[in-house]
């Protein structure tokens, strides 16, 4: 950063006449970047000036701001654009505060070789708002993802035989959507759509939920509209993403278009719900069910393969496929 040190003590007495005493940091630079004056308030707060040592910029930066602020301004040299940025300064104390520092470029440089202008003003009441306001809202976050989760985890309890499922194919979700380069909000929206997917099944009575034996026809469609109910009790929540509510709906449907509840097909069905799709069957096959045994982990792979392109997306299948065994909890199951 050392083009940034400045090799004039600053321009013409008219200007510092206009900005000794003015209550915020201005700056001036020339027109390859390099600082040729502060004004006052500058030298108070962070206490540095002088030919030697420049006026201070890099030494008053908060380490982590250095490099993106001197991107900032090289690019903003090398372009002649205004810019804005936000950054930590050091005071004469050691403490650091936010300012924003906007550079605007004049149209022609003057005859004291000023060509830019600038100003530091202070942002830190602000950014501490802000900031308090996020770790507020991660903390109302965190309390809305455990009370999903305990209410996955309840169901759970209630179907004795398929204990641990929900937290199984949650983590194989997010292991397959991590592999699919999901964005943040997609992750989360899958692992919420994820926790809540048979939520639905509180509507489906016990003598049918937990029959030791295969289902009728009617018992099956009763069964069916878990994926339906579930989706409009999750929503009257009022607070979880499109994408999980999509998710919880048509995690049954099948690429073929023979899912349920509505019969879409190929990229008609939400992505969510293909990925998931996969792990929630997958999941199922190596499970223990007292209508079944389980299948050892290398057959599920096999069956989970034969279905890409019928049941399953074969763009998903390809990435579960890739994924080491252990990404799905296999250490421990019980076949």
């Amino acid at each position: 950063m050392t083009d940034l040190i400045p090799t004039a003590l600053g321009p013409a007495p008219e200007y510092r006449r206009l900005v000794e005493d003015m209550p915020v940091m201005l700056w001036t630079a020339d027109a390859v970047g390099r600082w040729t004056h502060v004004n006052t308030r500058w030298i108070e707060y962070t206490g540095l000036v002088g030919e030697a040592s420049g006026f201070g910029f890099e030494a008053a930066l908060h380490p982590q701001d250095v490099a993106p602020t001197l991107a900032v301004w090289t690019a903003a040299v090398a372009t002649g654009e205004h810019y804005n940025i936000e950054y930590r300064l050091r005071d004469t104390q050691g403490q650091y505060r936010w300012f924003i520092v906007r550079g605007r470029k004049l149209a022609a440089p003057s005859a004291d070789d000023v060509a830019w202008v600038g100003s530091c003003t202070d942002i830190d009441e602000q950014k501490r708002a802000e900031q308090a306001a996020l770790e507020a809202a991660q903390v109302a976050l965190e309390a809305q993802r455990a009370a999903v989760r305990a209410l996955g985890l309840a169901l759970d309890m209630r179907d004795a035989e398929t204990g641990g499922h929900t937290d199984r194919v949650v983590a194989q979700a997010m292991n397959l959507g991590q592999a699919l380069g999901l964005a943040s909000a997609d992750l989360m929206a899958l692992e919420i759509g994820a926790m809540l997917h048979d939520v639905g099944k509180i509507s489906i009575p016990d003598r049918v939920l937990l029959k030791p034996s295969g289902l009728d026809a009617a018992e099956r469609a009763m069964v069916n509209t878990h994926a339906a109910t579930g989706a409009h009790f999750a929503a009257a929540l009022g607070w979880l993403p499109p994408a999980a509510l999509g998710l919880i709906r048509h995690h049954h449907e099948r690429w073929d278009g023979q899912g349920y509840p509505d019969g879409l097909a190929g990229e008609q069905i939400p992505v969510l719900a293909r990925i998931f799709a996969v792990v929630d069957v997958y999941d199922a096959l190596v499970s223990q069910r007292p209508y079944k045994v389980a299948w050892p982990p290398a057959q599920a792979r096999e069956e989970i393969a034969k279905q890409a392109g019928t049941q399953f997306d074969p763009q998903m299948v390809n990435a579960f496929l890739a994924l080491p065994t252990t990404s799905f909890g296999e250490k421990g199951r019980r076949n």
